[in-house]
Order: structure tokens, then C-alpha cells, then sequence
């Protein structure tokens, strides 16, 4: 006979802004789960790798867990681990474990980016409304209703089973009028007079998730809802999320976008005092790794060479199927991918922008946890995807944080005296930097002379550079503790700085290669479009300072919002578009840096600063 074993279920004590709470838990996983399936969010960039040292806890009674580990020295202070500081991804929690959770462990709101440029199109959704009048049937006749509406569209037209089951409810007896929702050349639904019928439109990146409601007999903008992508939990990346979905199944991430995706859903509809069953279409995009998972796709052959996507051209796929709570017969769009790491989202932002149909030569960048570039015209294209890491949105760095209350997003050096001056997210105390304030401190590093262009900090006898006493290596005190919400110095170390070399590094790597593929100069470059939340907040002088975009004249360097967005609500309301998705897939190569001749030679060139 086999004997299963079960988990021990255990007690822990969880104390939040002095808020104590006491919870039962199977001790078969780390801390770090147990805090998020309680819904509590800890920051944890590195998807609890125990290489970010964000997800910082208090043990009360350090007995109750697993002893410390290596990792966790290297990461934290011996003032922090003198207080009984860990890292939450780190410990086995045994039972009567009680912990405390510093303010600066919890997730902040984060400002998400929801609009974007967008080109003219042609309306035209999809979905459509058609009223109909019947004639009225014979007695003895051989025809049916369905055949009745056929003749009456002058066409033949399939019905989706549901919508099939509803024509006697739907149809008046009296007048034998009705509404037909339609989408393409199927009958998916029915309306009433006064009824309005809707679509979303969803960017599904990988740190956050906007949503839009659109109204589809008009094509106006109803409403927006955002969040950060719940996936999060699993990685901060595609990588660790791809390795996630491989060890423990594609199923769970998968279920957590559509859970965030369809609690969106009823949040528009609550505000807005419609019913979820109006809304008969969603467009959607994002990388190929969250493209697939949104699908429930396995994603094992992203994670091997050549990085083939199981599927590129765009799908239709029935809502009921794929869980999103939306009218049971509507549509899911999806819009195509480039490559295993070029995905539906720069898809979104060719779409937006127009780069495919222009005569000019454009390059499109779209910065997060991956950088994916196009650069060309209606001739020809050509797209790369660069491994600029997390550095960019604050992961790998001491102090580096999303875009929440409390980052610094812009900041000021002074040349004599190496004070700063900052501005914060939410007019906060500092907490540390996100993306655009990483890009400010390094360049103006650089301005001043605390850093040299290999990036080396270089000591004068200001106070502001030192040497840190745990590690002996240089940083640079941004601010000093007394003046911050964490009660530490914020300072950017040398470290920080290589991350910011090796990411910027990548994507100038990524953009030398395209123009030479294209025989052209960056001279040539005569629209640049900055995607995405990193693209429209940064100083765009600062950016070409540090040597993260080509040095072009400034008017032709033009921030997009979150065109991948914008290209998802022309998905949805332009067939005309929907039809150029797959045609310009096809006009793109692309271009697997890694096994260009020239790469790491490139590389080594685009660490340095200009």
C-alpha cells in the first residue's frame, strides 16, 4: 500500500503597519509564498531568487525558521541581521513563527502609463450590430429562422451556439425584428434597442497590465483600468516566468493574467454600470513569453535556442475558452508576435506609430525588463531584441524601486558641492530611484565628474563619495538618511553602476547592429519613438548623455506613451489594421544579436560612456 505525506500545517504571526495577524500555513513553501498567497505584496524584483534583497523581514524569534544563509549575508548589513533582518524568499518557516514586515519591504502603488500616440485609421470594428426584420414565416414551410436571417444578410453566416440557442428568446414575435451582434461572418450574440455593445482593449506587459473599454458602435474611450502584472510573484522577468511555467506548470501564471485580467474587467463594468456580457471582443498584446502564458501555451521553446514561438500569426479564440469573463461567444484577438523575443506588444507599437507604412527611416525602442527595437520604413525592417536586465526599472540595484510613491524620478547635481536636488514620486520622502532617476544620477555623475566614462567613481574628498564599510567599495550618497522614509543613506554604489553600463550597454549594442544591417548611419534616423513608461519619463538629454540613444537632434527623439497599447485599441476597432498585422510581420527580419560576428566587439564599445 503507498502512504502519501502531507504538508505540517503550522502557525505564523505577521505584523503589518502594527496590524498583528495569526494564520495557518503548510510549511512546503518559502516565506515570500506564503506572505503573497495571503495577499500580502512584498517587493521581490528578483521573483524570490534571493539576489535582490528587496523582500526584507523581521524575525521575532529567529529559532522558528531556517538558519541564515549565505545570500542573505552577502546581502544584508550586520546592523540588519543584528535586528534579526532576512529575506522573505530565504526561510523555511517552522511553527510559532512570528514576523515583522518593514513599511519599506511593502509594494507601493506604482504609476502605470496608459496613454500613447496613435496613427489615423479607418474605423471599421470587427464586431458589428445589424438590424434585421424577418419575414414572416408560412405555415408548411421549410425554412427556418436562421435561414430567414441568412436571407435576409445576403449572405451565408455561421452562428455560434449559444447565440444559436438564444434566437427564440431574442427575436419579437410581433415585429420579427432583432439586433444581430456579428463578428466577422458569425452571429455571436443578439442586443437590445437601447443596448450598447463594448470591447477592451488589454497591453499585457510584464510589470503592469492596462486595460481599455471602448465603446464599438462609436470607437470612443470609455474607461482605463491598470495594475501590476500579478504574475510578478513568479518573476520579475520573462526569463523567471518562462522557468516558472516549466517547473511548476504553465497553469498557475497562467490563471493569475487572467484572474487580474477578468478583476479589471468587472471594475470598468462596476464603474460604469454596464453589464460584462455587452462587451463582445478584446484585442490583446505583450511579449511572446506573455503572450504565450496568456494563452496557456507552454513556453519551453522560448527557453531554448533558437527561441521558436509555438504560434506567430494573430488568433481568434472564443472568450469562454480561454476564461476571460466577457459575453461567453465573444472574441479574443491576439495579435501576432515577431520572434521568440519580439512579441505582439512592438507589434502594438508599429501599428501605432505607422514605422511600417513611412518613407522616413524610424527606429522604435521599447525599454522594460527587455528592449525590443525596429528600425526601418515601408521598405524594409529590421528588429532585434536586447537583454537590457531589470537595471533600467530599478531591479539589481541597492536602491532601485518601480515607479511608486517615494522614487526619485528626476534629479539635480550640483558641481561645486555634489548636493542633489530631487524630485519624488507623489512629492514623497525618498525611498530610492526608478527608472528615470537612475538615468538622471548617472548622467549627472558623469556631468559633474564623480564618474568617469568607464564608469569608475573617482574620490575627491567630498562626502558624498565613499567607501562603503561593509564591502569597501565606492558609492555616492545621494541622500542622507535624516532626510529620507527608510531612515538609511540612499546612495548608488559602483555596482549599480555597471548594471546601468551592461543594460544601457545592450541596447546601443542592439541599435549599432540595426543600422548597420540597414547600411545606414544614426544620422539617417529621422524619427525615433521612445515606447513605454521608461521612454516617455526620462530626460531625453540625459539618456544620450549616458549613451543609452543614438546622439540625433532632439526634435526627431519623440516619446509614444504605451503605443503597444494604443496599437491593441486599433486592433479593435480597425479591420483594415487587423489584416496589416500579419502582413507586417512578414516584412520584418530579425536579428539574433548574440550570434552576430561583431557583438561582443560592439558590446565592450557600448559599455563605456560617451
Amino acid at each position: 500500500m503507498k502512504f502519501h505525506s502531507y504538508p505540517e500545517v503550522y502557525k505564523i504571526k505577521i505584523i503589518v503597519n502594527g496590524i498583528e495577524k495569526e494564520q495557518l500555513i503548510e510549511t512546503n513553501v518559502n516565506l515570500l509564498d506564503i506572505l503573497n498567497n495571503l495577499g500580502i505584496r512584498i517587493e521581490a524584483i528578483c521573483g524570490g531568487k534571493g539576489k535582490c534583497g528587496k523582500c526584507k523581514v523581521i524575525l521575532e524569534n529567529p529559532d522558528s525558521a531556517s538558519p541564515i544563509t549565505s545570500e542573505e549575508k552577502r546581502l544584508l548589513s550586520q546592523d540588519e541581521i543584528s535586528i534579526g533582518m532576512r529575506l522573505g524568499c530565504l526561510i523555511e518557516p517552522k511553527d510559532g513563527i512570528s514576523i515583522i514586515i518593514p513599511d519599506s519591504s511593502l509594494q507601493k502603488d506604482q504609476r502605470i502609463l496608459s496613454e500613447g500616440i496613435s496613427t489615423k485609421f479607418n474605423f471599421d470594428p470587427a464586431i458589428k450590430s445589424i438590424g434585421i426584420k424577418l419575414p414572416r414565416p408560412k405555415l408548411g414551410g421549410d425554412e427556418s429562422f436562421l435561414d430567414y436571417i441568412k436571407k435576409e444578410l445576403k449572405r451565408e453566416i455561421n452562428i455560434d451556439y449559444l447565440s444559436l440557442k438564444r434566437i427564440t428568446d431574442e427575436l419579437n414575435y410581433e415585429t420579427l425584428e432583432a439586433n444581430l451582434v456579428v463578428f466577422n461572418n458569425e452571429i455571436i450574440g443578439f442586443k437590445k434597442n437601447e443596448e450598447k455593445i463594448y470591447g477592451i482593449a488589454v497591453d499585457i506587459g510584464t510589470t503592469t497590465v492596462v486595460t481599455y473599454l471602448i465603446d464599438i458602435e462609436t470607437g470612443a474611450l470609455v474607461d482605463i483600468e491598470s495594475i501590476l502584472n500579478p504574475q510578478i510573484k513568479y518573476g520579475e522577468d520573462v526569463i523567471s516566468r518562462i522557468t516558472y511555467s516549466l517547473n511548476k506548470g504553465v497553469s498557475i501564471p497562467h490563471n493569475s493574467i487572467v484572474d487580474g485580467i477578468n478583476t479589471m474587467i468587472k471594475k470598468l463594468c462596476d464603474r460604469n454600470r454596464i453589464n460584462s456580457s455587452s462587451i463582445y471582443e478584446m484585442t490583446a498584446v505583450g511579449n511572446t513569453a506573455m503572450h504565450h502564458i496568456f494563452l496557456n501555451i507552454n513556453p519551453r521553446s522560448l527557453s531554448v535556442s533558437p527561441f521558436t514561438p509555438v504560434v506567430s500569426k494573430n488568433l481568434d479564440i472564443k472568450a469562454r475558452d480561454i476564461g476571460i469573463e466577457i459575453n461567453p461567444s465573444g472574441n479574443i484577438h491576439v495579435l501576432p508576435v515577431i520572434s521568440g523575443f519580439v512579441g505582439a506588444d512592438t507589434v502594438g507599437v508599429l501599428l501605432a506609430t505607422g514605422l511600417y507604412k513611412n518613407d522616413e527611416i524610424s527606429l522604435a525602442i521599447d525599454i522594460g525588463t527587455n528592449g525590443e527595437l525596429v528600425l526601418g520604413n515601408k521598405e524594409k525592417m529590421v528588429s532585434c531584441s536586447c537583454a537590457a536586465g531589470p537595471a533600467l526599472e530599478g531591479g539589481h540595484l541597492g536602491f532601485g524601486m518601480r515607479a511608486s510613491t517615494g522614487a526619485i524620478e528626476s534629479v539635480f547635481i550640483d558641481k561645486d558641492s555634489f548636493d542633489t536636488f530631487y524630485k519624488t514620486i507623489n512629492k514623497s520622502k525618498p525611498r530610492g530611484f526608478c527608472g528615470s532617476g537612475i538615468i538622471d544620477i548617472v548622467a549627472e555623475m558623469l556631468k559633474v565628474g564623480i564618474i568617469d566614462s568607464s564608469g569608475k567613481i573617482i574620490e575627491n574628498g567630498n562626502d558624498r563619495i565613499r567607501k562603503n564599510k561593509t564591502n569597501n567599495h565606492k558609492e555616492f550618497v545621494v541622500e542622507w538618511k535624516e532626510k529620507t522614509d527608510i531612515d538609511t543613506d540612499i546612495v548608488i554604489t559602483a555596482s549599480d553602476i555597471r548594471e546601468i553600463q551592461l543594460a544601457k550597454g545592450a541596447i546601443m549594442t542592439g541599435i549599432n547592429i540595426l543600422l548597420e544591417k540597414m547600411k545606414i548611419s544614426a544620422d539617417k534616423i529621422e524619427n525615433l519613438y521612445l515606447a513605454g513608461a521608461f521612454g516617455n519619463y526620462i530626460d531625453i538629454k540625459n539618456a544620450i548623455r549616458i549613451g543609452l540613444i543614438p546622439n540625433i537632434p532632439l526634435e526627431r527623439i519623440k516619446p509614444v506613451g504605451n503605443a503597444a497599447g494604443e496599437g491593441a485599441k486599433i486592433s479593435l476597432m480597425s479591420n483594415e489594421k487587423r489584416i496589416e498585422e500579419n502582413i507586417l510581420i512578414k516584412k520584418i527580419d530579425y536579428i539574433e544579436l548574440a550570434s552576430e560576428n561583431n557583438f561582443n566587439e560592439e558590446f565592450v564599445k557600448s559599455l563605456r560612456f560617451p
